[in-house]
C-alpha cells in the first residue's frame, strides 16, 4: 500500500484555510454581534434609522476646533470639603464669562483612572485640547456659553485605594456631588441657582447637566437615580451599570433606574439622556445592556428619539468599529453638548 505523503507545503496551507475561517467568522462576530442591537420597541418617537446606525450618527470634531481660540474661556480651580478629604474641583469659564449674568452648568467626570485634572488640566499646567473645543463650540454658536466642573472621584492617589475603600467611595460619591461639590462651586459662579440651597438648587435644574465617560458614565447614570432632583441632563458615554465583559443583554439596572424615577416623582418629560458608546469599546456590552433593558422593559419612562427632546428624552448611538478612549469621548461630547445647550 502507497502512503501518502505529508509536505511542509501542505501543512502551511492547510493552517492559512483554517486561519481564514476563523478571520471570517471573527469578522460576521464583530459585525453582526457586536454592531447590531435589537432595537428598542416603544413606539413611534424611536427613530430606529438614525439612532441604531451605524454611519453618521456621531460627527467627528473639526480640527479648526482643537486650535486656540481668540479670547477663549479660563480654567480655574477650587477647593471644598468633603466628609472624607479636602478636594479640587477644576472650572472653566466660558469666554466673555460675566458674573451679572446666569449661566448653564455641566459636571464632567472622568474614569477610573482620572483625577479632576484629566478634562482641562489646572490654570497652571493647561490641557487645552478639551477647552479649545468648549470655546470654539461656543464662539461659532455650536451651543450657548456653559460652565464646566471636573471634579476628582479619589479621596486620595488611585494606587493607594483598596478595594473596600473604593466600593464606599462608589456609594457615597452621589451625595458628596450634591452635598459638597455642587454648593462649593454653585456659591462662587453664576448659574441659574438663586442659591444653593436645595429649594433652589432643584428649581434651577433644568439649567444644569452631569456627563461622564467610562467609569464616569457609571457615575452619571448613578446621578440619575440619586440626583435627579439636581440635574436634568445626563451624558453618560462608554459605560453601563454592570460589568463590562458581560455578554447578554439582560441587566437589573434598568429596574433600578425605573424605580428611582418613579419614586422620585418626576416622570418621563422632567430628563434627558445622550449616551454613546464604540462598538468595540470594552464597555460595550455593559452600555448595550442596560439600553436595551430600558428600551424593552422600561418604554413607558424612557422614550428614544434621536436628539430632539420633545419627542422622546433618551438617544443612544454607537459609533463603528471606535474603541475605549478618552480621545473617542471628546468626539461622544462634541454630539452630545449641542443636544443639551444648544
Amino acid at each position: 500500500m502507497k502512503q501518502s505523503k505529508v509536505t511542509f507545503k501542505s501543512l502551511i496551507k492547510a493552517f492559512l484555510n483554517v486561519m481564514a475561517v476563523l478571520l471570517a467568522l471573527i469578522a460576521v462576530w464583530l459585525l453582526v454581534v457586536r454592531a447590531v442591537a435589537p432595537p428598542p420597541k416603544n413606539g413611534a418617537d424611536f427613530t430606529s434609522a438614525r439612532d441604531y446606525s451605524l454611519e453618521n450618527t456621531i460627527e467627528s470634531v473639526p480640527d479648526k476646533y482643537f486650535v486656540p481660540a481668540k479670547n477663549g474661556g479660563a480654567i480655574e480651580e477650587v477647593y471644598y470639603m468633603t466628609p472624607s478629604a479636602e478636594k479640587r474641583a477644576i472650572i472653566y469659564l466660558p469666554p466673555g464669562y460675566d458674573s451679572s449674568r446666569q449661566y448653564d452648568i455641566i459636571y464632567f467626570q472622568g474614569g477610573a483612572n482620572s483625577t479632576e485634572e484629566t478634562y482641562f488640566g489646572t490654570p497652571d499646567n493647561p490641557k487645552p485640547k478639551f477647552k479649545n473645543m468648549l470655546d470654539n463650540m461656543i464662539i461659532n454658536g455650536d451651543i450657548k456659553p456653559v460652565i464646566a466642573v471636573c471634579a476628582n472621584f479619589y479621596n486620595k492617589p488611585r494606587s493607594e485605594t483598596d478595594m473596600s475603600e473604593l466600593t464606599s467611595m462608589y456609594q457615597t460619591y452621589t451625595s458628596e456631588v450634591r452635598e459638597c461639590l455642587v454648593p462649593a462651586v454653585e456659591s462662587r459662579y453664576s448659574t441659574y441657582a438663586a442659591s444653593v440651597s436645595e429649594s433652589d438648587l432643584a428649581s434651577s435644574r433644568a439649567h444644569r447637566a452631569f456627563g461622564g465617560y467610562s467609569m464616569g458614565a457609571a457615575l452619571t447614570w448613578n446621578m440619575f437615580a440619586g440626583n435627579i432632583d439636581y440635574f436634568y441632563y445626563f451624558i453618560p458615554n462608554c459605560g453601563g451599570l454592570q460589568n463590562p465583559y458581560v455578554p447578554h443583554l439582560s441587566t437589573d439596572a434598568g429596574a433600578m433606574l425605573n424605580n428611582s424615577l418613579v419614586s422620585s416623582g418626576y416622570t418621563k418629560d422632567d430628563f434627558f439622556i445622550y449616551s454613546v458608546v464604540g462598538t468595540l469599546d470594552i464597555t460595550y456590552n455593559s452600555t448595550r445592556c442596560l439600553i436595551n433593558d430600558l428600551s424593552r422593559n422600561y418604554s413607558e419612562n424612557f422614550v428614544f428619539t434621536q436628539d430632539n427632546t420633545k419627542n422622546g428624552n433618551i438617544t443612544f448611538k454607537k459609533k463603528n468599529f471606535r474603541v475605549h478612549s478618552f480621545s473617542n469621548a471628546t468626539t461622544y461630547f462634541y454630539n452630545a453638548l449641542p443636544a443639551i445647550f444648544s
